[in-house]
């Protein structure tokens, strides 16, 4: 009889764990975010896993690295007052409530970076990431000597990367370094990256493109190339099958959880809803759903169910409906994969974050702000071409409609602050402009936001308007640049398509945007061979495109862009 009820025991311990572990390749699953209590109403972690709903909950954030600190707003407020790691939170129920949810089959990720923080290794050295590595394996994972660890005896199942500075340099390293430390570890560990829709992500790209990511939530919304406007699907699936080193690297549709989670991308049509799911769903490289953030998506209630229940109903109707097909290689003709990104002349802040002028920019991100766009800085550079003579190589030209998107700390990714400048000119001109500087102090209850002073070339008159900002719980760092905006005039021989005819010769000649040798940090380019450029410590970093795209620049309107689009297309602007 003993005998007997051992192997039923041992038979039903392994039925559970059958039942409830995680399937990376289940194409149901439900990521959501936990940690910043966006919507106020925020439960346990522990509580949050007990729903069948959600499969993988990202711990938001950590984001102060290589120096260590956390914060997970009212959930953890207890610090180490001394050792290793002094004044690092010390979390004992999230730490019971790890263990609690990887019981029941979840998978918990410790986020790293957000909209708003101190990290990066701008300045680090490979030895030095390495280094850090090894320390957050022994902090967060199932490494020895160290003492204070924020989750005491439980360790976390991998690591996501929502890097938001436009400062990629260093994660390929760590996450390399990482992928070793992992080998040596008792159960599966995951890295997963969280960039911005616009193709390819300026702070994550280069990581992604590098690096063994086995998850990519992608934020789709607060962007451009939400789901409802210039969706880009299409361009994420050509990344997972030509560029990431990972060919089988899970896609996710990241949402918000509820109108108040973001600015834009809120899918409240329930029939669009499912569309997007269906539509989504086809590729082996799609994962599933992802949702910023619990508080937000288990909140808000859909004729009585939960958001995050509708979203997990949706997928196991389609998957259960739907056999699965290869996601195509090559890119189709879609409005999707026109992403364009405005070329303007961007001076970065002391935190390494742009102040950008574009145009409609909008913002986005995880507990804070950040702009949409990859900003692009525009060169000066000297041209034997008759009809840039007019010109002149360093004067601001004229410019008509510029909208400068300052980026205020938000704690539940609402809408941005806009301060909307608007210049009439008659004529073009080259000779020096007054300058307009403007600054904005925010009060948020208890908490006084600085937001960052713009300073802007203009011409009189000029009529400012301002949007209202919305409620933030933490404070930012103020910082100040000047930013000059950089267009052609408005001239028959300098108009914005010979602009960008100019630009594409530079591209063709491999001077990128005036200088092969030095570029500005944030700035946008073309290599010679097509793969986009990114300026990165003073040096530039290129990309491929996507499969049936090439980098050039292109004029729409009286404005010029530059990013991979449609090999196709080039020839009209060369």
């Amino acid at each position: 009889m003993s005998l007997v009820l051992n192997i039923f025991i041992v038979y039903f311990v392994y039925f559970l764990q059958t039942v409830l572990s995680f399937d990376i390749n289940d194409r149901k699953n439900v990521a959501v975010y936990w940690g910043q209590n966006s919507a106020g109403t925020q439960q346990s972690l522990g509580n949050y896993c007990q729903s069948s709903d959600a499969d993988i909950f990202i711990l938001s954030f950590l984001d102060n690295f290589p120096s260590m600190d956390l914060n997970f707003a009212d959930a953890c407020l207890d610090r180490f007052p001394d050792g290793d790691h002094a004044g690092l939170l010390h979390c004992s129920q999230i730490a019971s409530d790890i263990q609690t949810c990887q019981s029941l089959g979840k998978v918990v990720l410790l986020s790293m970076g957000g909209a708003n923080g101190a990290y990066g290794f701008a300045s680090s050295t490979q030895q030095e990431i390495e280094v850090f590595a090894e320390n957050l394996w022994n902090t967060f994972g199932e490494g020895t000597g160290v003492t204070d660890r924020p989750f005491d005896s439980a360790s976390v199942d991998g690591f996501d990367f929502d890097i938001e500075n436009n400062n990629s340099a260093g994660y390929t390293i760590l996450i390399n370094k990482l992928r070793q430390l992992f080998t040596s570890g008792s159960k599966q560990y995951f890295i997963s990256g969280s960039p911005q829709c616009p193709y390819p992500d300026a702070s994550t790209g280069d990581m992604l493109a590098n690096a063994n990511v086995d998850f990519a939530f992608i934020q789709f919304y607060n962007n451009y190339c939400n789901v409802e406007k210039q969706f880009n699907w299409d361009t994420w699936l050509n990344f997972a099958s030509t560029v990431s080193p990972n060919a089988d690297i899970k896609l996710y549709l990241g949402l918000p959880g509820s109108p108040t989670a973001a600015g834009s991308g809120y899918i409240s049509d329930m029939a669009a809803l499912a569309k997007a799911i269906e539509n989504t769903a086809q590729s082996k490289n799609f994962g599933g759903v992802s949702l910023w953030d619990a508080s937000q998506a288990f909140s808000n209630e859909i004729d009585g169910t939960s958001y995050v229940h509708v979203i997990k109903s949706l997928l196991e109707k389609t998957m259960g409906s739907t056999a699965t097909t290869s996601a195509a290689t090559t890119a189709e003709r879609t409005t999707s994969t026109l992403a364009p990104t405005i070329i303007r002349s961007s001076t970065m802040t002391s935190a390494g974050m742009p102040l950008s002028e574009t145009a409609e920019t909008t913002v986005t991100g995880h507990t804070h702000a950040t702009t949409a766009r990859v900003p692009i800085t525009l060169r000066p550079f000297t041209t034997s071409q008759e009809d840039l003579s007019t010109v002149g190589t360093t004067t601001p030209s004229t410019i008509r409609r510029v909208t400068t998107t300052l980026t205020p700390t938000i704690s539940n990714e609402n809408k941005d602050v806009a301060t909307e400048t608007t210049t009439t000119t008659s004529a073009a001109t080259t000779t020096s402009s007054p300058t307009t500087t403007t600054q904005q102090e925010v009060t948020h209850g208890a908490v006084t936001t600085l937001l960052p002073s713009t300073t802007i070339a203009t011409q009189t008159p000029v009529t400012t308007f301002t949007n209202p900002a919305p409620a933030v719980t933490t404070a930012a760092t103020a910082t100040t640049a000047a930013t000059t905006v950089t267009t052609p005039t408005d001239t028959p021989t300098s108009s914005a398509h010979e602009f960008a005819r100019q630009l594409n010769a530079l591209y063709a000649q491999g001077q990128f945007d005036g200088s092969a040798t030095t570029c500005t940090d944030g700035a946008i380019s073309c290599s010679v061979d097509g793969s986009i450029a990114l300026c990165n410590f003073g040096a530039w970093v290129t990309m491929e495109c996507a499969a049936g795209t090439t980098c050039f620049a292109f004029d729409e309107g009286d404005e010029v862009f530059t990013q991979c689009n449609f090999i196709d297309l080039k020839s009209t602007f060369l």
